[in-house]
């Protein structure tokens, strides 16, 4: 009996996760990233898109202002299903694992960054093989 509750409730914990997590939200960096952007800029000029109302990019906007580290998130360029240009000021600059991070926790499904998409699983996965 406690086998089948425990199957039942990590299925019913894996469908309400789906429903609010977005499938397809890429977040764009639109500046040229080079080697220790990450880790001395604290604006990252940024755009999120993959929404499918404006609703759900409200929702996002607010988890982004939300997050302790982030100072300031100005909204622009917003269309009709809520993709955006967000220009993000952190309180501090932080390494390319705390951004990757943030974006998992966000729902975050791929990140360009110099014309390069990518998972953010996938980007994690990089920066451990770098530091083997």
């Amino acid at each position: 009996m406690k086998k089948i509750l425990s199957i039942t409730c990590l299925a019913v914990l894996m469908l309400v996760t789906k429903a609010y997590s977005q499938s397809n939200l890429m977040w764009t960096v639109k500046d040229n990233v080079q080697k220790g952007y990450f880790k001395t800029n604290t604006t990252i000029n940024s755009n999120f898109s993959g929404f499918t109302s404006k609703d759900e990019a409200t929702k996002f906007c607010t988890k982004i202002k939300a997050n302790t580290e982030v100072a300031s998130a100005v909204v622009s360029n917003s269309d009709a299903n809520g993709n955006c240009d967000i220009k993000l000021t952190f309180k501090q600059p932080h390494n390319k694992q705390y951004y990757v991070g943030m974006a998992q926790k966000l729902g975050v499904a791929y990140i360009s960054v110099n014309g390069s998409k990518k998972t953010p699983t996938q980007i994690l996965e990089e920066i451990r093989n770098k530091n083997k």
